[in-house]
C-alpha cells in the first residue's frame, strides 16, 4: 500500500470508550455557533452557547472525534505527533516546547523547534478562539512536515504557547492539522499556506486531491491519503460535485433526502463536509421526521437530544450531496448510550443555522475525494 495513504490512529485516552453524546453535540454547537432547535439542554451566555448540566453529564471537557487522528511527522530528524484532521479548519497547530511546563501534561508528544535542524522562527502570530471559550494561540516556524512519504519543506507550523485549561486537560492529540480551504487560517498578518495548498502549488501530488475513509471504532481501521484514490475502498463509483469555498468550506449542495425509500425535495439545501464534527446535523423537520418514523423514539429534554430503543428498527435513511443519494449506515444513527434501554440518535438538528453539517456518522458511510484543485469531491457509497 502506498505510504501516501495514512492509517488512522485511536490513541490510547480513546480505546475501548464510547462516544459521549453530550459532548459531540456541545463541541458540534460551539464550533458553529449555533443553538439546538429545541434549545433543551443547551443555553446561549453572553452569545455563546454552552452545555447546560444535567445529572446524566459525566465528561464535558473539551474532547474531539477520534476518527479522524493521524501520525504526523515534524522536523528534522522529527518528532511524531498524533494530530487531529479536521476539513472544517485551516491551522496546522501543535503542543510545543514553548507551552510553560509543557512536559507536565501527560499523553502529549511536544514539538522543540531547538532540536530539529529545518526549523526557522517564521513572521506572524496566531490565536483561535473556540465557542464554549477555550483557545490556543502562539507564534510561526517554517518547518519540514512530513505526511507519509510526502515531505513539504517549508510549511508553516503554528507553535501553541498557550493553551486554555479545557485544551491543557485533554490528551487526545497533539495538536490540529486544518484541511478546509487557506481563507480560514487565522495566521496575521497574512494567512500561511496549508500542507493541502503546499502539496499542490510544490507539485509534490498529482492529483491534486486528498481522500478520506473514516473507520469505526478500536477494531475498523480508516486512512486519509494524499494524491492518490484508492479505488479498492469499495465497488461503487466516484460522483463528483461542485464546491462552493466562499466561506472557505467544503460545501455543497444538497437538495434531497429520503426516508424508507421515499425520496423529499430540499430546495436550496447546502452541507458542509467536516471531519472535525462528529454528529450529522440537519433542519429540524427532518430530524422530527426521521424519528417519528423510529418506534419509541423521543425527544430527550434533560439531555437534549433525539433518543430511541437500542432493539428499534431504523429505517433507511439517505442524504445527496449534488445530485446522488447516500445511505447513511444504521450503526452509524445509534450513536452512543442514553440509559434505560435507550440509544442517542447520530442525526440532530442543526438549530438555527441555514446550513447541514455532515459529520463523521454520514462520512463514515463514504469514501470521499476531496479535491482542491478543481474545487469539486468525489463521494461513493462504501459496501460496508
Amino acid at each position: 500500500m502506498s505510504t501516501k495513504m495514512l492509517p488512522l490512529v485511536r490513541p490510547q485516552h480513546y480505546q475501548g470508550k464510547r462516544p459521549s453524546f453530550q459532548a459531540a453535540y456541545a463541541r458540534a454547537a460551539n464550533r458553529y455557533g449555533f443553538e439546538t432547535g429545541r434549545n433543551a439542554g443547551f443555553a446561549k451566555r453572553n452569545g455563546v452557547v454552552v452545555k447546560v448540566k444535567s445529572k446524566a453529564d459525566k465528561d464535558t471537557k473539551h474532547e474531539v472525534p477520534a476518527t479522524s487522528i493521524q501520525n504526523v511527522k515534524i522536523g528534522t530528524p522529527g518528532v511524531t505527533l498524533n494530530l487531529d484532521f479536521d476539513t472544517g479548519s485551516s491551522d496546522l497547530w501543535v503542543w510545543s516546547s514553548q507551552i510553560r511546563n509543557a512536559t507536565k501534561y501527560k499523553g502529549h508528544t511536544i514539538y522543540n523547534p531547538a532540536k530539529s535542524s529545518t526549523a526557522k522562527a517564521a513572521d506572524g502570530s496566531w490565536n483561535i478562539s473556540y465557542g464554549d471559550g477555550s483557545s490556543a494561540s502562539g507564534n510561526v516556524y517554517s518547518e519540514t512536515v512530513t505526511l507519509g512519504d510526502l515531505a513539504i519543506p517549508g510549511q508553516a507550523v503554528e507553535l501553541a504557547k498557550k493553551l486554555s485549561s479545557s485544551f491543557l486537560q485533554d490528551s487526545g492529540n497533539d495538536g490540529l492539522l486544518g484541511l478546509a480551504w487557506p481563507s480560514i487560517n487565522t495566521v496575521y498578518p497574512r494567512p500561511v499556506a496549508t500542507p493541502v495548498e503546499n502539496l499542490i502549488n510544490k507539485k509534490l501530488i498529482d492529483p491534486p486531491v486528498f481522500t478520506v475513509k473514516l473507520g469505526r471504532g478500536d477494531t475498523e481501521a480508516g486512512f486519509y491519503s494524499f494524491g492518490y484514490i484508492d479505488t479498492e475502498v469499495t465497488s461503487n463509483a466516484l460522483t463528483y460535485t461542485s464546491v462552493d469555498n466562499s466561506q472557505g468550506f467544503w460545501q455543497v449542495d444538497s437538495l434531497s433526502w429520503s426516508l424508507g425509500g421515499a425520496t423529499k425535495e430540499r430546495s436550496g439545501n447546502t452541507t458542509i463536509l467536516d471531519t472535525g464534527t462528529t454528529l450529522l446535523l440537519v433542519s429540524d423537520d427532518v430530524v422530527e421526521e426521521i424519528y417519528g418514523a423510529i418506534e419509541g423514539a423521543t425527544y430527550d429534554d434533560e439531555q437534549g437530544g433525539y433518543k430511541f430503543p437500542t432493539d428499534a428498527t431504523i429505517p433507511d435513511v439517505e442524504f445527496a450531496v449534488g445530485d446522488t443519494l447516500y445511505k447513511v449506515n444504521p450503526k452509524d444513527i445509534a450513536f452512543g448510550d442514553a440509559g434505560d434501554g435507550f440509544v442517542f440518535g447520530g442525526i440532530q438538528s442543526r438549530g438555527n443555522l441555514d446550513f447541514d453539517i455532515f459529520g463523521d456518522v454520514f462520512l463514515k458511510s463514504v469514501y470521499v475525494v476531496f479535491n482542491q484543485g478543481e474545487s469539486t469531491v468525489g463521494l461513493a457509497q462504501r459496501d460496508d
